[in-house]
């Protein structure tokens, strides 16, 4: 079987730009749409590029300050607006969602987009968020872990992506995965490294267009593994997310550890772990809800 060659497309990295139409698709088949009450790490970001042209990306929640995303999704952009603690854009201010809007994130100093190489970014909130039911912060793996290749281990991939535009109607959608070997997604990849894991579904399922920098947790569990990076959206071997069979690719959250905890600092989300402060009234949003805001 013939690799897929990453550096011939910048669309298999899985952001999209958004674009207000009908839907009449979603990035993963045979998906189920999620409460955010199990997904409450879930974070959607919408970045404004220097091109007027925004795109949609996930993230999750680390902390009260920080979000964990793919550093091809801060290509070009100039800011997000982060959305925490809601399954739709519309349901926001039903669900008494949250909506920051930050300038401030770093990626990895030797991300390269050709390749997919070091896809990690880190977006910095502009004040600390309150946790609720709905806003929790996901947990890293433990030291233990950090060798632990995950192979056949079941996963959960959730997000917002779709094969088509999208609306701010669109709700979030999870489905469960298998973690494969670097070996055999190496058959399908030419950019498989230490720092990249995989994951393909049993049936239909895959991430697609617009599910990049979203998190990929342990099934029961809400321990972050993997960062959504790339798939089979586009490439020479066509398809598009159509090629359920083909594996996507996640950031391998282990390899990166010690550069998370250079960037936010390990007590930080020891202490996001040990004291999730539940509040009975969240927090308002931060700026006006516009029908524009997928433009």
């Amino acid at each position: 079987m013939s690799t897929l060659s990453v550096r011939l497309s910048l669309g298999l990295l899985l952001a999209v730009l958004c674009q207000l139409a009908p839907s009449a698709g979603y990035a993963i088949g045979q998906a189920k749409f999620g409460n955010i009450e199990k997904f409450p790490y879930q974070v959607m970001l919408i970045g404004k590029q220097l091109w007027r042209k925004r795109i949609l990306c996930g993230g999750t929640l680390l902390d009260k300050r920080w979000v964990l995303t793919a550093g091809h999704c801060t290509m070009g952009v100039t800011h997000f607006d982060v959305y925490l603690g809601t399954r739709s854009v519309d349901a926001t201010e039903q669900l008494g969602g949250l909506v920051l809007r930050s300038n401030k994130f770093i990626v990895h100093e030797r991300f390269n987009p050709e390749t997919a190489a070091n896809d990690i970014a880190l977006v910095k909130l502009p004040q600390e968020v309150t946790f609720t039911s709905r806003i929790r912060p996901a947990a890293l793996p433990a030291s233990r872990q950090r060798l632990e290749p995950f192979t056949g281990s079941s996963v959960v991939a959730s997000g917002w992506g779709a094969m088509v535009e999208m609306t701010n109607s669109d709700a979030m959608q999870y489905t469960e995965l298998k973690v494969i070997s670097n070996a055999e997604c190496a058959e399908e990849y030419d950019v498989v490294t230490a720092g990249v894991l995989c994951a393909k579904g049993l049936k239909d399922e895959t991430v697609c267009t617009g599910d990049s920098g979203g998190p990929l947790v342990l099934k029961g569990t809400h321990t972050l593994v993997g960062i959504t990076s790339f798939g089979p959206a586009d490439g020479e071997a066509g398809g598009g997310c159509e090629r359920t069979s083909v594996p996507g690719g996640f950031t391998r959250v282990t390899h990166y550890l010690d550069w998370i905890e250079s960037k936010i600092g390990s007590q930080a989300q020891a202490q996001a772990q040990q004291h999730p402060q539940h509040s009975q009234h969240p927090q308002q949003p931060q700026h006006v809800y516009r029908d524009d805001n997928l433009i």
